[in-house]
């Protein structure tokens, strides 16, 4: 239940602090008085879209926080404990916006997204808008008119049909891909198999073809190389004065000498160790000499072999050798997969079979259990428009089945006859305005039958009823007030009449801005304002409010 709400910045309202009660609140007051910003600013609270319009003019936020009793709301008790806020039996909502677009959400003074602060509001207050009852020409709205009135075991078996439809979804959604690939799955494998051939065919290795290319120049050089290795050749080690002959020379004429002065040993030791260094560079160039190769005939295979892998190359948008390894292993990959492709496209039929059936069996259950709603609904509907001047109304739920969904296999339509003796036709055809007002009112009263929201808003719902019909109207809302915490926001002198605290809204001007203020009122002051209501003589219309007051 709302125990009080503060307003800042919103409109007209610069600063507004107004305490409720339990039964039944009416909100009265001129046109354009600020009777629907004030729902506005309780929309906002709720977690409704933050316009920045909102905002006071000149202001930079604007900030609206409500105080709810939640000693009887066990559901909120449970979200507060699981999100460690609990402090008692009270809970504060708060909402800021700001120029800029911003806004922000608390519970109990701690901040968290918009989602789930939604999700404490829902639980706590409900309201009806001033043209909500225009949803009910909208037949796709039905279904969920229908389910608000089911209790915890209609609305898990709503959510198992949602979890299982979401799950019989998506592996349809796998099998169709599978099989789309599988459907393509031919000429693609078509390709790869020909590219694993070549490639496979070509047996690379990773670096070859550096290899090769430095073979093919040595052929391409053969009698530049010999020529160059022979002469290094017989400079070193054959021919009249050798390298290798000077430097041994050398070794004996310092041998003799060695031991008289240690800069001979040294010198010495480093001709010694040239000449073993110099006889090992001949012996080199003897073996490249002796394995020089100009076969003409691996010169040919050298360059077929890199043309074949410069093609290739080409063909796999300039890979070297060993990227086209790697692109071989991914090609082989892929046609494992494809090979396993049935095996996925099995699994898959099944699980979707299986889903199905989960799904089917939920859906059923479902439907069952809307068409016994139906029933008890139908009964509890004809009740309240009874009460509210509509005696004879026939209203049935019209469930027909539709394609599978999340919300089930079927929909639902209200169909009414409100004369006796005329068929039942779809609401949305046939029901007036003042009609649509009562019927979204029943529907109010059916819900507010079982556990839910403590508290409903009622912005307008006259709409389009005078007379009795207000009068009826005026009460079923006292009705429901009995048992939640009811606002209503009226231009009716009847359902003023019946309220157990009444407000008036009005705007003033105190000299440099315009105001919007709510009062409570009692005595006299709520006799005058229900006088204005009526209408005509000032006199007479005052002694009609009391009658209505003492009625």
């Amino acid at each position: 239940m709302l125990l009080s709400l503060s307003i800042r910045n919103i409109a007209l309202m610069d600063q507004m602090q107004v305490e409720f009660s339990s039964g039944l609140h009416v909100l009265t007051g001129e046109t354009g008085a600020g009777k629907s910003i004030l729902v506005d600013a309780v929309v906002l609270l709720l977690g409704g879209r933050a316009q920045k319009e909102l905002i006071r003019k000149g202001e930079e936020k604007a900030r609206v926080e409500g105080l709810f009793d939640v000693s009887d709301c066990p559901a909120v008790q449970k979200m507060l404990k699981e999100q460690e806020l609990d402090e008692g039996s009270e809970l504060i909502l708060s909402r800021e916006i700001t120029a800029q677009g911003r806004s922000s959400c608390r519970v109990n003074g701690t901040l968290m997204p918009l989602s789930q602060y939604q999700q404490f509001a829902a639980l706590l207050m409900d309201i009806h808008g001033q043209h909500e009852h225009q949803s009910l020409m909208d037949e796709k709205r039905h279904l969920g008119m229908l389910d608000a009135t089911g209790d915890d075991a209609h609305r898990q078996l709503m959510a198992a049909v949602q979890q299982d439809y979401a799950a019989w979804r998506d592996v349809k959604r796998r099998l169709d891909q599978l099989q789309k690939q599988s459907a393509q799955a031919g000429e693609r494998m078509e390709l790869l198999r020909i590219r694993q051939k070549e490639l496979k065919g070509a047996k690379l290795t990773a670096g070859e073809e550096d290899d090769l290319a430095r073979e093919r120049d040595r052929f391409r050089h053969a009698e530049k190389i010999e020529n160059g290795l022979r002469e290094a050749f017989e400079s070193v080690y054959d021919g009249g004065a050798p390298a290798v002959e000077a430097l041994r020379t050398a070794i004996d004429a310092l041998r003799p000498i060695e031991n008289l002065d240690e800069r001979y040993a040294a010198l010495l030791a480093r001709l010694d160790g040239a000449y073993y260094e110099v006889e090992d560079i001949g012996l080199t160039l003897r073996d490249m000499l002796s394995h020089l190769d100009s076969d003409p005939d691996r010169l040919e295979q050298v360059q077929a072999r890199l043309d074949l892998i410069r093609r290739l190359s080409r063909k796999y948008g300039g890979a070297s050798t060993g990227e086209m390894i790697e692109k071989l292993k991914e090609i082989e990959r892929e046609l494992a997969g494809f090979e396993s492709l049935d095996d996925d496209i099995d699994e898959a039929a099944r699980q979707e079979k299986a889903l199905g059936a989960q799904y089917q069996r939920s859906a059923q259950a479902l439907t069952a259990s809307r068409q016994k709603l139906a029933r008890k609904f139908e009964a509890d509907m004809e009740t309240q428009l009874r009460d509210l001047n509509m005696a004879g109304t026939r209203f049935q739920v019209s469930l027909t089945p539709c394609p599978p969904g999340a919300l089930g296999s079927e929909t639902a339509a209200f169909l009414i006859a409100p004369n006796r003796g005329e068929e039942l036709q779809p609401l949305s055809k046939i029901a007036s305005g003042g009609e649509l007002s009562r019927l979204m009112l029943a529907i109010k009263s059916v819900a507010a039958q079982r556990e839910g929201v403590p508290s409903m808003i009622f912005d307008e719902i006259d709409t389009g009823i005078s007379g009795k019909a207000a009068q009826v109207v005026g009460e079923k809302m006292a009705a429901i007030a009995r048992e939640h915490q009811v606002l209503c926001v009226t231009h009716l002198q009847q359902i003023a009449a019946l309220a157990d605290h009444h407000y008036l809204v009005e705007k003033y001007f105190d000299g440099q801005r315009t105001h919007t203020r709510l009062t409570p009122l009692t005595g006299e002051a709520r006799v005058n304002e229900i006088a204005r209501m009526l209408g005509g003589d000032p006199e007479s219309a005052r002694s009609h409010a009391r009658e209505m007051l003492r009625r």
